[in-house]
């Protein structure tokens, strides 16, 4: 297969760097719609199997090749759904479209985490500890406590990193995202 015009053999350094950067994503998806994490690895596995089989594929990018990929991964959520017959009350088509609309919302949830995930890791350790005892719902005295620091320190710090993640990532997307995403950690 061919990435941003590299030739990439399924046995190669870089075809594993892509498994090992992409299979997470698949995984993970896979285990929410399914809510198994057994078969979401199966599936994921089983993407990639595919992926290996269609050695002629030409992606522009690593991102089209994720994409390539989040397609495999729904199609065959979507056909393990049918075998299990867990869409009822509906029929199949109706069925379907809530499937697809459901691994549309977590393709979006995950995405967004990465890249939440990807600007907390560029903040200083302790603004990096800070921001990550927030979202899993620590209060400012509940940080001090656990990180043995004043209550304003914990502000400050604060303060400064979500500064820093409106500059990484947009004041928008980081008001939606903290909003949103503290139950997700």
């Amino acid at each position: 297969m061919k990435v941003s015009g590299k030739t990439i053999q399924y046995n190669s350094k870089e075809f594993k760097a892509i498994f090992e950067r992409l299979f997470p994503s698949m995984y993970i998806l896979a285990s929410r719609i399914l809510k198994s994490e057994e078969k979401g690895k199966d599936i994921a596995q089983e993407a990639f199997v595919k992926l290996w089989q269609k050695d002629t594929e030409d992606f522009t990018s690593e991102k089209a090749l994720q994409a390539y990929l989040y397609v495999l991964v729904k199609n065959a959520c979507i056909s393990q759904l049918r075998k299990e017959k867990k869409i009822s009350n509906t029929s199949l088509d109706e069925g379907l479209t809530i499937a697809q609309k459901s691994f549309l919302n977590e393709i979006l949830r995950e995405e967004t985490y990465k890249l939440l995930h990807n600007a907390i890791k560029e903040l200083s350790p302790q603004a990096e500890r800070v921001v990550m005892l927030t979202l899993e719902g620590y209060r400012n005295q509940d940080i001090a406590t656990e990180l043995e620091i004043t209550i304003n320190s914990v502000k400050t710090v604060k303060k400064r990193a979500y500064n820093r993640l409106r500059e990484l990532l947009g004041s928008q997307f980081v008001a939606i995202v903290l909003g949103n995403f503290i139950q997700f950690f």
